[in-house]
């Protein structure tokens, strides 16, 4: 027989399930604006009915229901989405990063506006247009050097610039990394707090919800990949390396790397790299290596060959005091000691030599043939690879030769200087761990560099230069001044005027000279009123005194800013391309997982109707017991 208090039970059960509605919802519309909430939603289901299919059951009509119960409280989340927005938000991060900081760098380089380090160099060249009017006057000398200062303090304000800002992006690298780990040690956290929650049978839908929140930061900082099969731990790839694994976190390391200015490189704690994928580090990693690092190059390039080639024409030169031998730029040797040995290692012992660039003794057409055959060999372009060799022939002109070797990756380009001398002057390697502006290796089998350009003494291995050997500058069949050493590191920063040109003007070699005794030195000034020295570095301006792009200065820095500028448009267009996939995903997560105001009241409602409803039926049910105890009585 049905029990007359099952009524009260069954709209007991009515009142808990609706009130936990209620308060659900009240949640729901609490955390409105909360960031990474997910909208909760209440399953009801029926309870286990009274009387189940038996031979020896209760003879009513059918079953009898025993009322409502809270099945769950799930929330509302789609985890597809998520992981699609964590991988997007990878690429967003990267580019955004890019852009920033790519644009910084053009408002450094300041173009199109003036002043800027192109028109700066112009006049420059100018000024030396002018003095070659009238070498003697006083004026065009004084506005030389005032502009010749004006080039060097531009230069000097956008390496530092450039300099300060790899600095930058540097702490900011630091700062990520120290976040990683944090946003790593609090998943960690949640996923033990989850896992104990979830042993007791509970939802833990808040804490799922910041965990989440973590996650989607973290993803914009590096390229995550999220694994959930294991019921028991969530782990957290980065590349194919857990940094989160359950409770247990694996952190990430900053540690200075000798091979790259000391600068941060983000390392797992047994000293393997951490492949980044993408994100906001990947990015800053790419900015500081690659376009800072490209941008700093650049300047220091234009500042050595700017400082050497106009150097080695103002050497030959003579000023109106007849002083000659005068450098026009200052020069700082990297190497302490006049023959160039250093210690590149910076171990204490001397294990090298830095030698920049070094001219023959020949005067040379490039038309000249050769006359016998052999190869020339400049040693690896990479650490550890094969040797670069250069073929010649006996037929083969001067030109024939210096274009195979500047078509090469011998690390060194040649070319015939004013003089006529064959040249060769050091590039920035493209592998790291070798020097910059260094000669590393110089060697050849037949006569080319030794007969011909008079450039070395002897033919073979034992008459070879090699950058590794302290002393080996004696290879060279050269006298001193055809030897330029090494300048030393961020020429950008140091390029300024000779304090000799600062001193007195009348230094400025404008004029030039002749060799009196046939031994190949210019050594007598052939009048006051020459100008053809001046006229000399005036043409420098359109000479390709750019060695590693061949070009000319001012085209040098045109292509510089070009690219710079190519590259900030690609990465803006790349940004704008991720944030609208982003934006996109985003805003389909909140229509599923958001909290809609209109249908949370709608929910309210309904729930508050149910509980006035079992409240109702409490209460009949209530007044029947009255009534039966009261006849009863």
């Amino acid at each position: 027989m049905l029990s007359t208090f099952h009524g009260i039970e069954t709209g007991k059960k009515g009142l808990m399930s609706n009130n936990m509605g209620i308060q659900t919802t009240g949640h729901n519309l609490s955390n409105v604006e909360t960031e990474g909430y997910s909208r909760q939603k209440v399953n009801l289901s029926t309870t286990i009915p009274l009387y189940e299919p038996s031979a020896n059951r209760v003879e009513v009509p059918g079953q009898i229901g025993t009322g409502v119960q809270v099945e769950d409280i799930q929330r509302v989340r789609d985890q597809a989405i998520d992981d699609r927005i964590n991988f997007e938000k990878g690429g967003l991060g990267y580019w955004e990063t890019k852009q920033k900081f790519l644009h910084q760098l053009e408002t450094i380089f300041n173009e199109p506006d003036k002043p800027n380090l192109r028109t700066v160099l112009d006049d420059f060249w100018e000024s030396w247009q002018k003095l070659a009017a009238d070498p003697t006057e006083q004026a065009s000398r004084l506005e030389l050097i005032q502009r010749a200062e004006l080039l060097t303090k531009t230069m000097n304000h956008t390496y530092n610039s450039v300099y300060d800002l790899r600095q930058n992006v540097n702490l900011l690298i630091e700062q990520r990394i120290a976040e990683i780990n944090h946003i790593a040690r609090e998943i960690a956290t949640l996923n033990i707090q989850i896992v104990k929650s979830e042993a007791m049978g509970d939802k833990p839908n808040d804490l799922y919800d910041k965990r989440d929140l973590l996650a989607d930061r973290l993803s914009k900082i590096v390229d995550i990949r999220i694994e959930r099969n294991n019921k028991h731990e969530l782990i957290v790839y980065i590349g194919t390396e857990n940094l989160v694994q359950g409770g247990k976190v694996h952190e990430v390391r900053g540690i200075g790397d000798p091979e790259n200015d000391g600068l941060t490189a983000v390392l797992w704690d047994d000293g393997r790299q951490v492949k980044l994928g993408a994100g906001e580090l990947a990015g800053l990693m790419d900015v500081r290596d690659n376009d800072l690092r490209k941008a700093l190059q650049n300047l220091n390039s234009l500042a050595v060959n700017i400082t050497d080639s106009t150097n080695e024409v103002h050497r030959d030169g003579f000023g109106l005091n007849l002083t000659t031998d005068n450098n026009f730029f200052k020069e700082i040797p990297l190497s302490p000691v006049a023959n160039g040995d250093y210690d590149f290692s910076n171990d204490g012992i001397v294990d090298g030599v830095a030698i920049f660039r070094v001219s023959g003794t020949e005067r040379l057409d490039e038309h000249t043939v050769i006359g016998s055959s052999g190869f020339l060999n400049f040693g690896p372009s990479r650490f550890n690879g094969q040797d670069v060799i250069v073929q010649y022939q006996a037929t083969d002109k001067v030109k024939d030769v210096i274009e195979r070797i500047n078509q090469s990756e011998a690390g060194v380009v040649a070319y015939l200087n004013h003089k006529g001398q064959l040249s060769l002057k050091a590039k920035i390697p493209e592998d790291r761990r070798f020097p910059q502006f260094v000669i590393r290796h110089i060697e050849d089998s037949g006569n080319f560099l030794v007969g011909v350009a008079g450039i070395l003494n002897e033919s073979g291995a034992n008459g070879a230069f090699d950058y590794r050997t302290p002393g080996n500058i004696t290879k060279f069949s050269v006298p001193a001044e055809n030897v330029a050493l090494t300048f030393q590191k961020n020429q950008g920063a140091w390029f300024s005027l000779d304090d000799k040109i600062k001193a007195n003007p009348d230094n400025i070699a404008a004029a030039s000279g002749i060799d009196s005794n046939g031994d190949g030195d210019i050594d007598r000034i052939s009048g006051l009123g020459d100008n053809r020295n001046a006229l000399q570095i005036a043409e420098l301006r359109h000479r390709k005194i750019m060695i590693e792009e061949r070009s000319s200065a001012s085209d040098f820095i045109k292509a510089m800013i070009g690219d710079f500028g190519t590259r900030s448009e690609a990465a803006i267009v790349n940004m704008d391309k991720n944030k609208a996939v982003v934006d996109s995903l985003e805003n389909l997560r909140k229509q599923i997982s958001g909290v809609n105001v209109d249908e949370e009241l709608s929910k309210m409602i309904m729930y508050q109707h149910g509980y006035n409803a079992s409240a109702r039926l409490v209460s009949v049910i209530d007044r029947m017991i009255e009534t039966l105890i009261r006849m009863g009585a």
